[in-house]
């Protein structure tokens, strides 16, 4: 089978009540703020529009940054997660129209940005931020379809800044799972649902498959599929071996070897560096994962990059599913381009 890269010659919420850390208070998502459209807002997910009251020189945006606009390691290379821009409260009516919005400052009648806050949450929010219930908020299609404004507010300077240092991770967090949840509903718009539905009668698993994706290869020995969208090649694979547990871990050599020997096999000679190689605990979609990152190589077609893999238990066929996600984009942001795989992958289930 021919490794995906090839293709490059030819084209080349949290709601409310529910935490994203169970010691953390919940993002609050509000009523949304209008009525949705098929046609996403204009600007890259990567970007975000800081709304504070003295913008680019405000404390508290100085405070947010660095949680928003952190490195991403891709090992050939590094992306930033997001852009961040600035704005005055006063200036916010002429700011240009990006995907992403965030109000940071004291909720109050005597700032701009407060009263701006303050109208943005009506009376109940109001009073989750008096009583400390909640610092975190989320309005979806506001101020138009497609678009998310959050806010991160406090009813004091000291509690606002223990709220970003407490906080700031899981709203750089809440951002990217809110840039994910929109790419994937506009993706899906339109899909390939016959192609999904063929999948799951023959291998027992679901994934939706965006009409932009097509079926590159299916194979019994060793069995996987893998969906490729061109420009740049971009590639969904998932395949799966004979497992009796959930992996933790320790099974860092085991997971190794599954995914060397299976790449090597299908992806015409792929061959990866143990020494570049990390893992952690996480999840995809609402499954216990162990994640894997990497670096690729193929002497053959003279190609490499970063990869990331899930590895997920079903316990019912015991088996171990993996959920393999590949981009081949020299010279260009890796971010964005995973970022969509991500979406995808999420919908992954059996």
């Amino acid at each position: 089978m021919k490794h995906f890269a090839e293709s490059l010659a030819r084209a080349y919420y949290p709601v409310m009540g529910r935490t994203l850390c169970s010691c953390l208070l919940p993002v609050v998502l509000l009523l949304s703020g209008c009525i949705e459209t098929d046609i996403p807002p204009a600007g890259s997910y990567s970007e975000v529009l800081i709304v504070t009251e003295d913008g680019v020189r405000d404390p508290f945006a100085k405070a947010l940054t660095p949680y928003l606009a952190q490195t991403l390691d891709y090992f050939v290379s590094s992306d930033i997660q997001f852009r961040p821009q600035y704005a005055r409260a006063v200036d916010v009516e002429e700011v240009p129209y990006v995907k992403n919005i965030l109000f940071c400052g004291v909720a109050n009648s005597v700032s701009d940005v407060g009263r701006k806050i303050s109208s943005l949450l009506g009376a109940p929010g109001l009073e989750r931020v008096r009583s400390g219930q909640a610092n975190v908020f989320r309005k979806d299609n506001l101020p138009g379809p497609g678009q998310v404004t959050m806010i991160v507010t406090a009813a004091t300077d000291e509690q606002l800044h223990e709220a970003i240092a407490e906080r700031g991770q899981n709203i750089a967090d809440a951002l990217e799972e809110s840039c994910r949840e929109r790419l994937r509903k506009y993706l899906l718009k339109d899909r390939k649902k016959k192609l999904s539905q063929s999948l799951q009668q023959k291998y027992g698993f679901r994934i939706e498959v965006p009409s932009f994706y097509r079926l590159l290869s299916e194979e019994e020995s060793p069995p996987g599929i893998e969906l490729l969208r061109d420009g740049p090649p971009r590639s969904l694979g998932i395949f799966w071996v004979e497992w009796q547990r959930p992996p933790t871990l320790d099974d860092r050599d085991a997971l190794f070897s599954i995914r060397s020997e299976y790449v090597y096999e299908r992806y015409d000679g792929d061959e990866m560096d143990r020494s570049r190689t990390r893992y952690s605990i996480d999840r995809l979609g609402e499954n216990y994962s162990v994640r894997m990152e990497g670096y690729w190589s193929n002497s053959k077609s003279l190609a490499g990059g970063y990869f990331k893999t899930y590895f997920l238990f079903d316990e019912t066929e015991r088996l171990m599913w993996v959920v393999d996600l590949l981009v081949y984009a020299p010279g260009l942001e890796k971010h964005p381009h995973f970022r969509e795989l991500h979406a995808i992958a999420e919908t992954f289930s059996y």
